[in-house]
């Protein structure tokens, strides 16, 4: 595919590394020098330092050949624009970052179709949506839902007293309606595991099957169920107030309270908050949280827009005694400064982003596409096309590499958990787990035989990801 990223900000380098080591052609338009720089020094795209929005840089993009327009500058204005001008030159697909509701919302004079949308990605409500997941599933770190919520992926460190500890997976006595599809040691090395594999204590485990089987499997890995009431959020920016904004419409009870240190952000957050309680002060210090009972809290946020400052907050939490913490992370890099701090609940708004954006590029027919946290390993839900080269095989004897587990199908809305002697039909969905190197290649087994694709074959496949 021939895609132009029309930016160059975190989410426009998370998609663009990711599209160019999968090989993908990718033009990426940015205006500001240095951060134009930065791509040009790191990665293997081309790059042109001009106005996104203007239609003749667009051309020298190759805009009359693009299969795909995504547009995330921090300008919505920009955004569209870009996103309009690449309808008139018929790109199948648009993707359009915007952050003002107004401009996509119920109020709103024109529909995104209008606007040449296709498209619309939030990467900051994406973040406080998972938040919100965690902090009703808290015992785990990551979580995932496909099919409509029929199946459900989750990763969970596993406690010293599991019982699934020492035992090979073979002979482990987990619900035949589960599975587990990857382990994580506290040093980082990650496996997509075979039977003779064992978990051990601190290990980060992946569990893939039926959403009812794994929202109870908590028992088995640590005796007990968390449940989460008393929330703090420290930040009350994009994130924070969206994130606030679901639990008080959520079914599960929660009390909310959001500490800003900005007076007039606390102003506007009262307006837009009914039952949060809004605090004026800095989360990073100790005596602000004392004052707030911080050690009563079930679950503190850390959503301060800064790195840095989550950091500390996350540190202070710990030693409040705070059991879940939660964290936005902006560079991957201080991924690890969390693990050393017994810290797996991270959230990367920009990760989150570009997977809804990676799902509508692979050659697959993908209905839902995650890249895990760290980018160990990617699941991708996709549907089983009658030619495919697997189709009407065994799992067994489809050959497929080492470095991926099917984790569930979906099958006349009836859940299955596959083994070997499972058969594979047209019209399946199919949730896959695999590690990068081994995804990039699942269109070998997965999607139809075909050359280029076609532009009306990348809309008709828009279009059926979206009724999916």
């Amino acid at each position: 595919m021939h895609i132009i990223i029309v930016g160059g900000g975190g989410v426009s380098y998370e998609l663009a590394r990711n599209l160019s080591e999968k090989e993908q052609d990718v033009v990426v338009i940015e205006i500001n020098e240095e951060k134009a720089k930065r791509f040009k020094e790191a990665l293997d795209v081309m790059v042109i330092e001009e106005n996104g929005a203007n239609a003749a840089v667009l051309e020298r993009a190759g805009i009359k050949d693009a299969d795909m327009l995504v547009a995330v500058t921090q300008s919505d204005e920009v955004n569209v624009i870009a996103c309009m001008v690449a309808k008139q030159y018929e790109v199948p697909i648009t993707v359009c970052r915007i952050r003002n509701p107004e401009y996509v919302g119920d109020s709103s004079v024109l529909t995104p179709q209008q606007l040449g949308i296709d498209v619309v990605i939030n990467p900051e409500k994406v973040a406080a949506i998972e938040i919100s997941k965690m902090l009703h599933f808290p015992d785990a770190s990551e979580i995932e839902y496909f099919n409509h919520g029929k199946v459900m992926m989750v990763g969970i460190t596993v406690g010293k007293e599991a019982d699934i500890t020492g035992v090979p997976l073979r002979d482990l006595p987990i619900n035949p309606d589960a599975v587990i599809v990857g382990i994580k040691d506290p040093k980082g090395k990650f496996v997509v595991p075979g039977g003779d594999d064992i978990v051990h204590p601190g290990n980060k485990i992946y569990l893939l099957g039926k959403s009812k089987t794994l929202k109870d499997i908590s028992s088995l890995l640590h005796h007990e169920q968390k449940r989460i009431n008393q929330v703090t959020i420290m930040g009350g920016g994009m994130i924070g107030v969206q994130l606030a904004q679901l639990l008080e419409k959520s079914k599960q009870h929660f009390n909310v309270k959001i500490i800003e240190k900005d007076v007039e952000r606390c102003e506007a957050l009262c307006r837009d908050l009914d039952k949060t309680l809004v605090l004026e002060g800095d989360a990073t210090e100790i005596a602000m949280l004392e004052e707030e009972d911080t050690d009563r809290a079930d679950a503190v946020v850390a959503v301060t827009g800064d790195d840095r400052s989550n950091i500390v907050v996350a540190l202070l939490a710990r030693q409040f005694g705070v059991s879940k913490i939660i964290c936005e992370v902006m560079r991957p890099h201080y991924v690890p400064v969390y693990s050393t701090l017994g810290i797996d609940s991270v959230i990367n708004p920009r990760i989150l982003a570009a997977s809804q954006i990676l799902r509508l590029t692979r050659k697959e027919d993908a209905v839902a596409f995650s890249l895990l946290q760290d980018e160990k390993a990617e699941v991708v839900e996709i549907v089983l096309p009658e030619n495919a080269k697997v189709v009407n095989k065994k799992i067994a004897d489809a050959q497929f590499p080492r470095g991926m587990i099917i984790g569930s199908i979906v099958r006349n809305d009836q859940v299955i958990v596959p083994r070997g002697d499972t058969m594979l039909l047209p019209d399946d969905h199919l949730v896959i787990f695999a590690i990068p190197k081994v995804s990039a290649i699942l269109d070998r087994y997965f999607a139809p035989p075909m050359g280029k694709e076609s532009k009306e074959y990348l809309r008709n496949k828009l279009v059926h990801s979206e009724e999916s």
